[in-house]
């Protein structure tokens, strides 16, 4: 099982989910972090890379600290970005929430929807997923009361969020091929209300799933084996959600293991994974750029040079 790779002690097959456990400020991360950051700006800086344009978010998992915390540093971790499909991670923790505490019940179609998004990134998938977990659906535009009531079940996921004190986060719409219509393009409100979310915060969020913080353990074996990518493949994959964790894989130790969701859209290209390797290190690192979406090597390069700090047995 995926989950018990050193986390089977936060798990209880017939519990709910874990308590959320806290972050630690490690000002040595963030110096680290810092030091890579301005490698890759440099790297890349010919084409198109700049330090506005570059993220990083770190949470280490090796070893819990006092209390079940986490050491946790970043590299302007606190700037929002435009998600694009990374927020698909916030509808599948909804989606599995609501099946622990009983108020969300499968189907065929809905369990196929989740398994695309997740898998292949499907933007047809995970409209229906959101339809399905808020109960609301796309279409003409509204107004009163039934406009008012319609928006308030599409912040549903926000709702949950920040009862989980994130404070920032903004995931009420759905991700398009092309273009939001009607009652979706209205609730863009001119693009003041796209989604919205900063690499820490989806460092944070991906540590929950894996921690089994969002769900119990038979729902989060789920959620880790729909995550769970291939990284030791040669050949370019069709599929950019798998491409992007098997090039992030590439210069990572032999024997690393890598579950990801990545996101590209207009000029944005993140990845979000959990790597755990060979050495026992196991840590979250988040990656956000804009700018540089058509040079693949930028997310890599990063993805490197976090894992050499861990391989190295450096600890925050």
């Amino acid at each position: 099982m995926v989950a018990a790779l050193g986390f089977a002690a936060a798990l209880s097959a017939a519990e709910g989910p874990a308590p959320i456990s806290k972050l630690d400020p490690a000002p040595a991360l963030d110096i680290a972090l810092a030091k890579i950051a301005a490698e890759t700006v440099e790297e890349f800086a010919g084409r198109g890379l700049t330090d506005q344009g570059l993220s990083i978010a770190v949470i280490d998992m090796t070893a819990p600290g006092p209390g079940a915390s986490f050491p946790a540093g970043a590299y302007r971790g606190d700037v929002s970005y435009y998600p694009c499909s990374v927020v698909k991670l916030c509808f599948l923790s909804y989606y599995e929430s609501r099946k622990q505490s009983g108020k969300l019940a499968d189907t065929p179609e809905l369990v196929r929807a989740v398994k695309d998004m997740i898998t292949i990134s499907s933007n047809d998938a995970t409209g229906f997923v959101v339809d399905s977990i808020t109960g609301t659906t796309s279409g003409p535009e509204l107004s009163g009361l039934e406009w008012e009531r319609w928006k308030a079940r599409r912040n549903v996921v926000n709702d949950w969020y920040r009862g989980r004190a994130y404070t920032n986060l903004n995931a009420n719409q759905k991700t398009f091929c092309e273009d939001a219509y009607g009652r979706e393009q209205a609730f863009r409100d001119g693009g003041k209300n796209r989604n919205r979310m900063t690499a820490a915060e989806s460092a944070r969020i991906f540590k929950e799933i894996v921690r089994g913080e969002v769900a119990g353990e038979a729902l989060t074996d789920q959620m880790l084996m729909l995550l769970a990518r291939d990284i030791t493949g040669s050949e370019t994959l069709e599929d950019l959600e798998l491409e992007d964790a098997r090039l992030a894989g590439q210069n990572l130790p032999k024997g690393s293991r890598v579950w990801a969701k990545s996101g590209d859209a207009y000029d944005f290209h993140h990845l979000v994974a959990r790597v755990a390797l060979p050495n026992g290190s196991d840590f979250i690192v988040a990656v956000f750029t804009q700018g540089v979406k058509k040079v693949p090597e930028v997310i890599p390069s990063v993805y490197a040079k976090v894992a050499a700090h861990f391989a190295a047995g450096r600890r925050p």
